[in-house]
């Protein structure tokens, strides 16, 4: 099979690869871009502009592919965050002459809230370990951290998640659900 025979080679894809690449990988890196970024609309342009990064990219191993993909959208968002926030600070400069100015239209669900409270690697590091069930070495390539770096902050963003639910009310569901208990 021509595919195991390159699998070991850095190749530049062709359209074929491309798009068994694409669908195999899209649909979980918008989700993982959705929560990172907080902002579904945002989502779909970080999501075009990595596979458009990854093509425009040096040659590549097949392993590495993944991990430049998620590295390059991880970038993405925190260029983004930054952008939003120089133009807030711009605008609270501004005067405000219009509520329907205000961006935030649509208020997420109380949990999506919650988790946006984290900063933008703990919600990366929660997302990768717990939804997308990534080991802590591909944590560490995706987010370019050492992979000994990722168990340990890691527990920290797990340990400021558990904070802020329990500022929010969820502590004492959280308790009765770790201990097994019902009411």
């Amino acid at each position: 099979m021509e595919h195991a025979a390159h699998a070991g080679r850095a190749e530049t894809l062709g359209r074929e690869q491309f798009e068994r690449f694409y669908t195999q990988t899209a649909r979980a890196l918008r989700s993982y871009i959705c929560r990172v970024a907080g902002n579904a609309t945002i989502a779909d342009d970080i999501l075009q502009e990595s596979y458009v990064r990854l093509l425009s990219a040096p040659p590549l191993l097949e392993a590495q592919r993944k991990s430049y993909l998620y590295r390059t959208a991880t970038n993405l968002v925190t260029d983004h965050h930054r952008a939003q926030t120089r133009q807030r600070r711009w605008w609270q400069l501004a005067p405000r002459r219009d509520e329907a100015l205000d961006s935030r239209v649509d208020l997420p669900p109380d949990m999506e809230r919650l988790f946006a409270m984290a900063g933008g690697q703990e919600r990366a590091l929660l997302w990768l370990a717990y939804v997308e069930g990534e080991d802590h070495r591909e944590i560490a390539a995706v987010l370019g951290l050492k992979e000994k770096s990722v168990k340990v902050l890691l527990f920290r963003a797990r340990r400021k998640m558990e904070e802020i639910l329990k500022r929010h009310g969820f502590e004492r569901s959280h308790e009765r659900s770790h201990e097994g208990s019902h009411e």
